[in-house]
């Protein structure tokens, strides 16, 4: 490790006064602007330019005014970083999910600019408030329910069916059969038990049984913790509930000799094999925690993604009726949560952006640090009205219409219902959500009418209109609906000042993560090196040899991929006469920067790897090397080559 070669810092002018006595941060950041003003425009002057007053040369004023940007950060008071905030949703217990409560936490990112309150359960942009969802503490459960009498044989029998009610939906479980009402178990079977039983003896044990187990399961949830004996009480009573699963346990708990049951351990066999069953399913549920996105630690809210977070955060409280008003403002100010069945919520956000652009990722980050379930359905144009409901499926019962994504997004409460390119549906088909999206909110088939959960979002995701193949929003949709862009991070910037360009370092901050020498870099320190290796801006840092030269790959492999954007773009608007089509999106820097650091490409000999160019540096060559194989893969793919060839061919140093 070195210092970097910059002098002592010598003590710019203050006008009389110490530093010390008028230090604030206001202070700071008007000394620091003038500072810099002045040094992009001596940057500005010949190399053998001199001062007539002073006699400096440019290279001593640029050097004195690089030691007065350091001692302002030697001065400067960082802004306090609050402790980290999680958020602890009840959710129910794996075997037992009404007996105890186990936390799962969502970490909230704690840049000073954003806190969460936490009685209210907000997080808190600007003057942008985003509610944080607590799951449902009540809901429907999965219930073991004995099915209509048969005659088989001269004797009576009764089968056990599994059975759920959500929002106007019924889902129904068969042991040995797929459960594609899980996300996490589709494709899945349940496992196959014996459910028959035989005669009213049994069907009526069988129900005592649950009445029992119902019972037992109240008298615990009613526990108060509080009191002295509730240890010992919840103990005793969790071990009698631990019987119900075992046939030895329930022969323990009931005297089944006055029911005339005929093989009493085979019933018990049956019966417990069944509760472990329900008890299962119920553990699937977990009030649809397995919807929720997991916490992104590495999404990284730089300044445009900031800025993009906020107007989508603003649009959908639009949405659910907590658009910046007197009432969201009241709720925030009492820390208290919305009453989502009282609000008006209507309409949809729409994502305009090209692929790659992060709309995806926007929608989990929300997702996740809002505690919201996230279904997402693929929408193409050979979609028709009854795909959007029930999806038939052949099943050892026969035919089985199956609740769509979009039915089990709309009857979650607090859910994100995502449409992808949502603008190919046809205009017919796309008729189907007018209801959904106006004052209704609802679906309306022949037989029945399904509302609404509390608190449902509905987001639809499309590629800008000018694509190859993409359609026109459908009118109905476009009516109904909140737009908003989502491009590429910029990577040029212009100060209003000096009219000097800088180069930003938004998509640097998220491809840093996939190169091992950057990857333990905070993003602070990440932001010191960019600014002092790409922009020239002094600062206090320690490099080691290699670490400026992965900076200038890093910055030479987003300078292609925004050449390649500009290309397009041109070509696309016909200001352009390169015919290229398919730029690098983000997540071709992404895979550019990956292949970069697992060839190590900043000491590795270039010379000697396959398919190198004489005149390619290692950007060139990491994007290259995943951006060509590419082309091949769609019919003008050969045209794409030679404008990338084009592009390659430039001087990028």
């Amino acid at each position: 490790m070195r210092e970097s070669t910059l002098q002592n810092p010598a003590p710019p002018e203050t006008s009389g006064q110490p530093l010390e006595a008028a230090v604030t941060p206001e202070v700071i950041s008007q000394k620091r602007a003038k500072v810099v003003t002045a040094l992009e425009r001596v940057r500005l002057l010949p190399e053998d330019w001199k001062s007539a007053k002073s006699g400096e040369s440019r290279s001593q004023i640029i050097e004195k005014l690089e030691n007065a940007l350091l001692q302002l950060d030697e001065y400067e008071v960082p802004a306090p970083v609050e402790a980290p905030v999680t958020v602890t949703p009840q959710v129910e217990n794996e075997l037992h999910p009404n007996l105890k409560k186990k936390a799962v936490t969502s970490t909230v990112a704690t840049e000073a600019r954003r806190r969460l309150d936490e009685a209210g359960h907000y997080i808190t942009f600007g003057s942008v408030h985003i509610p944080i969802c607590q799951t449902p503490q009540e809901h429907n459960q999965w219930q073991a329910v004995p099915g209509e009498i048969f005659v088989s044989g001269g004797e009576r029998f009764s089968k056990v069916r599994f059975l759920k009610d959500s929002g106007g939906l019924t889902y129904a479980a068969r042991p040995g059969e797929l459960m594609n009402f899980s996300e996490k178990h589709r494709g899945k079977r349940l496992n196959p038990v014996d459910t028959v039983l035989e005669g009213r003896n049994e069907w009526k044990a069988f129900n005592e049984t649950l009445l029992r187990l119902g019972e037992m399961t109240r008298q615990y949830e009613e526990l108060n913790p509080d009191d002295a004996d509730y240890d010992e009480k919840a103990k005793e009573l969790a071990a009698t509930i631990e019987k119900f699963i075992s046939p030895k346990g329930l022969k323990e708990i009931f005297k089944l000799d006055g029911y005339g049951i005929v093989d009493v351990d085979d019933f018990v066999e049956r019966t417990a094999d069944i509760i472990r069953t329900q008890q299962f399913l119920r553990s699937l549920d977990e009030n649809m925690n397995e919807f929720i996105p997991p916490h992104m630690p590495h999404f990284k809210l730089s300044p445009f993604f900031e800025g993009k977070f906020k107007w989508f955060a603003t649009l959908v409280n639009r949405q659910l009726g907590l658009g910046n008003n007197a009432y969201l403002e009241k709720l925030v100010k009492a820390k208290e949560a919305p009453e989502w069945e009282r609000l008006s919520a209507k309409g949809m956000t729409v994502l305009v952006g090209p692929r790659g652009a992060g709309k995806n990722e926007l929608v989990n980050f929300y997702c996740s640090e809002t505690n919201r379930p996230l279904f997402r359905y693929a929408c193409s144009s050979g979609t028709e009205e009854r795909d959007l409901t029930y999806d038939v499926e052949i099943s050892d019962q026969g035919i089985v219409k199956v609740p769509t994504r979009i039915l089990n997004a709309i009857t979650t409460p607090n859910a994100v219902l995502e449409l992808d390119e949502v603008n190919v549906l046809t205009p017919s088909v796309s008729k189907f959500f007018n209801s959904l999206l106006d004052g209704d909110r609802a679906v309306f088939l022949k037989d029945q009418v399904i509302k609404t959960a509390p608190g449902v979002i509905i987001i639809g995701l499309m590629n800008p209109s000018d694509y190859e193949g993409v359609s026109n929003l459908p009118e109905t949709i476009d009516d109904r609906s909140n737009i908003m862009t989502m491009g590429y991070p910029p990577f040029r910037e212009t100060n209003p000042l000096t009219g000097n360009e800088r180069f930003t370092h938004d998509e640097a901050l998220i491809l840093k993560e996939n190169i091992a020498p950057l990857k333990n870099l905070s993003d602070e320190d990440f932001r010191k090196i960019w600014d002092y290796v790409v922009n020239g801006i002094a600062t206090r840092i320690s490099l080691d040899a290699a670490t400026p030269k992965i900076i200038k790959d890093l910055k030479n492999i987003i300078t292609i991929a925004n050449r390649t954007r500009e290309t397009v773009e041109a070509y696309k608007t016909r200001t352009g006469d390169t015919r290229m089509e398919r730029d690098i999106s983000l997540r071709g820097t992404i895979d550019a920067t990956r292949f970069y650091s697992e060839n190590h490409l900043w000491e590795a000999e270039l010379s000697n790897l396959p398919d190198w160019q004489a005149g390619w540096n290692a950007a060139q060559y990491a994007v290259a090397m995943t951006y060509f194989p590419h082309t091949d893969t769609y019919k003008r793919g050969k045209n794409d080559l030679e404008a990338m060839k084009l592009i390659l061919a430039e001087a990028v140093a």
